[in-house]
């Protein structure tokens, strides 16, 4: 096979078998019958090496890699035998959506919080702008807030729409982990942070839980689940959400019928949502909510909808009475 071959060929060998050839197609802009063919090749090479590491030598290989694991991992190494890739990798989906923490703590003072509040961060993104996090954060630790709460995309996956893979700025695992870990601002206050829609297509297609590793790695950075999670810091109750789909022609409606459907006993103090890269505040049924801006500049998508990202974040001051009225300042810092 010629050069140009060998590389179509490994392209095609990166996808899993479960891909169908149309899929692969589409996303390497070649015809759906080459996919085919290649694919044929592929099989039948595999068949023909399939007897190199076979019988005894197999065995010996496979038992070389068995001794070495704890009593435990055997057993789970035996479990997942028993699945195909499909299965552990919806396994995997399942785990992460479901895995939520619940944090409830006084950390200083109770019935007051001072926090700042953000989303959309976009970590990897080209148009990513890192310096302005950093400054951010640097404010808000000149204004002694007690902890800073994400409401998702922390990172940013390049699957999401068409041509972001272009966008991107780090491309292997290892880079990006590496990129988040050293990189994202650190103040000595937790960071709690859920899941939004880019962290989400990371899992699609690297079957890794991004956010699991930073929360592992970093003792700052607080995973809290997928998509939306409950804090109760200093008896303030916030409730955080990441949504998937656009707003409607008045950003704020789809938003209220949302609050409007929250039983009375569960309303939150503070109602955040992320996704949509605006800066807006309101108060709805004594909830204040919030729409967090970004820290991604114009990209791709943003031209081609003509919907711009405000830059920034807010540091949100709240006292609460024991009988339920509530002082809160809030103010947006751009840049």
């Amino acid at each position: 096979m010629s050069k140009l071959d060998n590389e179509i060929v490994g392209k095609i060998q990166s996808y899993h078998k479960d891909f169908s050839n149309n899929e692969i197609a589409k996303e390497l802009g070649i015809n759906r019958k080459t996919v085919a063919k290649y694919r044929n090749i592929i099989d039948n090479t595999k068949e023909e090496t399939a007897g190199v590491l076979s019988g005894k030598e197999e065995q010996m290989w496979l038992k070389q890699k068995i001794e070495g694991l704890s009593k435990e991992d055997k057993k789970k190494l035996e479990l997942l035998q028993h699945y195909s890739p499909k299965d552990i990798k919806e396994m995997l989906w399942y785990i992460a959506q479901t895995n939520k923490k619940e944090i409830e703590k006084v950390i200083w003072e109770p019935w007051h919080l001072k926090f700042g509040l953000i989303a959309d961060t976009h970590i990897w993104a080209r148009e990513c702008d890192l310096d302005w996090i950093k400054k951010f954060y640097e404010d808000a630790k000149n204004e002694w807030v007690e902890a800073i709460v994400h409401a998702g995309d922390l990172v940013d996956w390049c699957w999401v729409y068409k041509g972001q893979k272009f966008e991107q700025t780090e491309v292997w695992y290892e880079d990006q982990l590496n990129k988040v870990i050293k990189e994202y601002p650190n103040i000595w206050v937790p960071t709690y942070f859920i899941w939004g829609n880019h962290d989400l297509s990371y899992l699609s297609w690297m079957w890794a839980d991004i956010c699991r590793s930073i929360d592992l790695l970093r003792e700052d950075l607080i995973y809290l689940g997928a998509y939306e999670a409950k804090l109760k810091l200093n008896w303030i109750t916030i409730e955080l959400q990441h949504w998937g789909w656009w707003t409607s022609y008045s950003q704020d409606y789809k938003l209220l019928k949302y609050l409007d459907k929250i039983k009375s006993w569960d309303e939150p103090d503070i109602y955040w949502l992320g996704h949509y890269h605006q800066a807006i505040h309101s108060l709805h049924r004594g909830i204040h909510w919030y729409m967090p801006a970004s820290f991604l500049k114009e990209n791709l998508l943003a031209k081609r909808f003509g919907f711009p990202n405000v830059i920034g974040g807010w540091i949100i001051d709240i006292e609460k009475t024991k009988d339920w009225k509530k002082r809160v300042v809030s103010t947006f810092i751009d840049e």
